[in-house]
């Protein structure tokens, strides 16, 4: 077992126990990083960021604290969306294909540069300031937007 694994875990451990006793808070262990969501308990804003800084600092540097709309996050030192995706972008069966990303948060927006840069097809989410080459206005257009274009991939010859 490697010593990194063990200590995020330990930390996704102290996370969840301070997650357990504030309704509102939605902690998210995603294997290789953490977050903690607190749309739902604005007023824990503080609190869950200080949590999460403090774990980052008992990680060391090979973590980092990356902030969200309503969400703090833990994550590699260096590693994000576009990080991320160029790695897909290597692989089969993304390797050679057109890149499509479709982001709402801060986060995304590493994603969408990549994406430009690929010369795929970059959709930011709502409102702000972005480098995605498309916007769409909210989650409900989205799912819109996507049964659309289902309907006619699934039509097409």
């Amino acid at each position: 077992m490697r010593q990194g694994s063990r200590a995020l875990r330990s930390a996704a451990a102290r996370i969840a126990d301070f997650v357990a006793g504030r309704p509102g808070l939605l902690f998210e262990n995603k294997g290789h990083s953490l977050a903690l969501h607190y749309r739902l308990a604005p007023q824990l804003a503080s609190a869950a960021q200080a949590v999460l800084r403090e774990a980052a600092q008992r990680l060391g540097d090979g973590f980092e604290v990356l902030g969200g709309k309503m969400v703090i996050e833990l994550k590699p030192s260096g590693r994000d969306k576009g990080s991320a995706i160029e790695e897909f972008m290597r692989e089969p069966p993304f390797a050679g294909r057109t890149p499509v990303f479709i982001g709402d948060d801060q986060t995304d927006e590493y994603g969408f540069g990549v994406i430009n840069r690929l010369g795929g097809q970059s959709v930011k989410v709502g409102a702000g300031p972005s480098v995605a080459r498309w916007r769409i206005a909210d989650a409900l257009a989205v799912r819109t937007w996507l049964g659309a274009w289902l309907e006619r991939f699934a039509a097409a010859p």
